[in-house]
Parts: C-alpha cells; structure tokens; sequence
C-alpha cells in the first residue's frame, strides 16, 4: 500500500533526525574534504522548504508539466479566381442598306436605280423573267425586218442577248444577258442634244436622267470618269459609281450637259452600245 510523504512538523522531525545521523556517520571521518562536503549537502536540505524538502528528496510525488499541444494551423482553402466579369464581345452593327421603295411598273417616276437593277429589272434574274411586270409600263421594241418583211432580230436590236423597252416619251429600257439578266441601262432621247427630262428613274441619292455632272459629284464623292467614247469628234463621258461589286455608271453626252444614259452592272466601262 502506497503510504502519503510527511509534512508539517513530521517533515521538520525527519529532517532533523537525518541531520542528526549524517553527523553521527561522519563524525568518525577526520577526512576535512569530506566534512566541508557532507557540511554543504546538510546545509542545502536545511534550505529547503517543506514542500521543496520533500520534492528534493523524491518524496514528494510531481506531475510532470505537460508538453505544449501543437495546434495545428488551418489549412489555407484552395482559392478559386473568378473573373470579375464574363468577356464581352462587342458585335459591331452593321450599316443597314438603303432599300429601293415600292414602284409602279406604269409609273415612270417611282423606278429606283440601285446596284440590283431598275424598277422591275433585276440583275442576276432569269432572262425573260421581268418581262411581265415591264410589260405594264413599255412596249417591246419592234422586231428589225429586211426587205421581204422576214424578221431578223426579234427585239429591235441586232445583239441577240439584248431586248430592248420602249416608253411613249421615247425613253427606252434595255436588258442584256445571255440566259441571266447582266446588265440594265435606261436611256433618255435618242437626240441627245434634247434636254433630258427630269422626271424618271433615279438613285436612292436623287441622281439619274437629266442629272449635271456636279449634281453626280456632290452625291457621290467617288465617283470616277472611266473613258471617253468619241462621236463625231466630240467624247461622251462615263462616270462610275463603285456599289458592292457592282456599278452605277452615268453617260454624258458630248453635245449636252446632263445624263443621258444610266447603267447597272458589273463593269465600270460600259460597252457604248449594247445592239451593235
């Protein structure tokens, strides 16, 4: 059975009674080294107090002090990088394009001339495929004859690929192309010397038929003269209109002042006359 270590004055008796017998022991010793030693051990027992006695001379049972208990530090989370903002993808609007207004086949006014055609003429039908609605405005050229009446252009014109329209004022349609339509030109009087009339088919920028050359420039400003075609030592100019792969080309005449012819197609030089 585990007995409990003294304390109190039974402490103070067992101290002195050890005392007591570490003199008797080393009484008999004359030895002085030994004495000064045995002399400083009682003196150090006697400096300690009752509890520090007993924890010294391992009486007194001590807990021994526990170590630090490590704390671990937290695991930083994984930290996940979130753009502040999702790209933005800028689409740029396109320019919208200008759009031809209803016409009247009847009216000669309502035609628009775009890069597409001219009132009911549009490039890239089938040949034969505007004839209809033409037909409502224009009459089809009269077929050429030779001397026995036998035909031998059906459209007026000698260029097989070309049918020709024709108004009552003498304004005059063609339509050119082999099985698809290639090109369109409106052309005002044949006396090109005559003042061509003011009313008719015009671009969505007002221009066409009677037209002067400043009025051509101050709507388009790149437009550029592409040739000159002489008759009768004079020169027709040609002035072009660059639209999408396509042209918008205006003929002046050498004797007059405005235009009297206007072509749509894919080339800038237009050939001056489609029927010969």
């Amino acid at each position: 059975m585990r007995s409990e270590p003294p304390v109190g004055d039974d402490l103070q008796r067992m101290l002195v009674s050890m005392k007591q017998n570490v003199l008797e022991r080393a009484e008999p010793r004359k030895r002085r080294g030994r004495r000064t030693g045995v002399a400083i051990a009682v003196v150090a027992l006697l400096a300690v107090g009752a509890a520090g006695g007993g924890v010294a001379l391992g009486l007194i049972p001590t807990t021994p002090e526990a170590a630090p208990v490590s704390t671990p530090s937290p695991t930083e989370p994984a930290r996940t990088i979130t753009p502040s903002s999702a790209p933005v993808l800028i689409t740029p609007t396109p320019t919208p394009t200008p759009t031809a207004p209803p016409y009247s086949a009847t009216d000669w006014s309502t035609w628009t001339i775009t890069a597409d055609g001219a009132g009911p003429a549009t490039l890239g039908s089938a040949t034969g495929a505007d004839d209809a609605a033409l037909r409502e405005g224009l009459t089809p050229a009269p077929p050429l004859v030779d001397d026995t009446g036998t035909v031998i252009y059906q459209w007026g014109c000698a260029n097989p690929n070309a049918r020709i329209w024709e108004r009552s004022d003498g304004t005059v349609v063609e339509i050119v192309g082999d099985g698809v339509v290639q090109t369109v030109v409106i052309s005002g009087a044949s006396d090109s010397s005559v003042t061509q009339p003011e009313v008719g088919p015009k671009t969505l920028a007002g221009v066409g038929l009677g037209s002067t050359l400043d009025e051509i420039r101050a709507a388009y400003p790149n437009v550029v003269q592409t040739r000159k075609d002489p008759v009768g030592g004079t020169a027709d100019t040609f002035w072009a209109v660059p639209d999408g792969g396509r042209f918008i080309v205006f003929q002046i005449p050498a004797d007059g002042t405005s235009v009297s012819r206007v072509y749509v197609g894919a080339t800038d030089e237009p050939a001056y006359d489609y029927c010969s």
